[in-house]
Parts: C-alpha cells; structure tokens; sequence
C-alpha cells in the first residue's frame, strides 16, 4: 500500500540520520582531546548507533524482530490434541467430531486451532455458516491471545465468509478494527495480509454501490 511505503520511506531517512551522527561522532571522538568530550561522542556514537540499528531491523529484518518481540506466552497447558478430531471428520462423524472440539474450547479456549477446525467444520460439512461467524466472533473477543499463524488464518476466513454472504460491511469494520487492535502480536506479514483483504473489501463494496 501506498501509505506503508511512503512510512518506510521516512523511516529509512530517519535511521540515515541517526547513522551519520553516529559516524560523524566517531570522527570527532578520534580527534578528542579532553576527557569529557569523548565520553559525549562515545555516547551519541553508542545511542545513535543503537537507534539506527535498531530501526535497521524493524524495517528490513521482521523476521528478527517477530522472533525477539513477539514471541508465545507460556502455555499453562500443552496444546489440545485434535487427531482424534480429524479422524472423527474423516469418518464423517461431524457431529460427534464438532462435540469434541466443543469440550476441546471448553478445556483450552486460549487454543486458535481448535477454533479454526469448528470454524471450518459448521461452514464446510455442517452447512452453518452463521454459526462459523459466531465461533470466529468468539474467539475474537477474547483479551488474551497466543502468538499464533492461525490468528491471521482465522481473521481472514472470517472475512471470505461474511463476504461471500453478502455481509462486507461486517468484514470491513472487523478488520479494521483488528488492525488497530492493540496486543494482536501479528507479524509484519500477517499484518499486510490482513491490510491487502481489507483494500480487497472496501474496493468490492465501492463497485457495488456504483453499480446500484
């Protein structure tokens, strides 16, 4: 998106910044010759430094940075074990598959791949798609959640759904309020996923009321 670049662009010239004041203080430091005008430079050289590196990873290394940010909570209980689940669906028990993952939520609701197995479940097999958007609204609701991929999958299967029943307005509004949502722990990836369904929406939405 135009905005993200243009942001980058900033960025980036605000770290070029804090890196020539830090080369340019390391001049100078090589050429002090009081005490107390090399322990300055030696500072800003160490804090520009820093910032500039700093900013270096945030920009060009998010991978870095989801990994020493944005790392899981400790789980308090191991995962849920969903392989009885899935051979309950390959049987075509679904009600019974869909009965375990309830106690499943019920045990560990902290868990988004148990919410994605009943979300696909009641839009798939089931033949209940409102229900699957009630159970993404749920999970979404919750304060605390896992660091996890299945968020953003989760989110987005959320949005195809209401879109494909007519709801945009609902997909509109949900991801971008998840977007400003505070404490998500998205990566910078799942972020612009996110950000590219959404301009998908709004664009869909802005056709439609041409065309009526």
């Amino acid at each position: 998106m135009r905005r993200n670049r243009v942001v980058k662009i900033i960025s980036t010239l605000i770290m070029l910044f804090f890196l020539a004041n830090a080369v340019y203080a390391l001049l100078l430091w090589g050429r002090s010759t009081g005490v107390a005008g090399a322990i300055f430079n030696l500072l800003t050289v160490v804090s520009c430094g820093a910032i500039a590196c700093c900013m270096f990873a945030w920009l060009y290394l998010p991978g870095l940075i989801d990994s020493l940010f944005l790392m899981r909570p400790t789980r308090s209980r191991p995962a849920p074990l969903l392989s009885p689940v899935e051979a309950l669906i390959r049987q075509t028990r679904y009600g019974e598959a869909l009965e375990r993952l309830n106690l499943l939520i019920e045990a560990g609701p902290e868990f988004p791949t148990a919410w994605i197995m009943r979300f696909d479940l009641l839009r798939g097999p089931l033949h209940s798609p409102e229900e699957a958007m009630r159970t993404a609204e749920r999970y979404f609701v919750r304060p605390d959640r896992l660091r996890s991929d299945d968020n953003a999958k989760l989110a987005l299967r959320y949005a195809e759904l209401a879109r494909e029943l007519g709801r945009q307005d609902e997909a509109i509004r949900f991801l971008t309020a998840e977007l400003r949502r505070r404490g998500t722990r998205y990566s910078r990836a799942e972020r612009a996923l996110l950000a590219n369904m959404l301009e998908a929406l709004k664009k869909n939405d802005l056709r439609r009321m041409h065309l009526e």
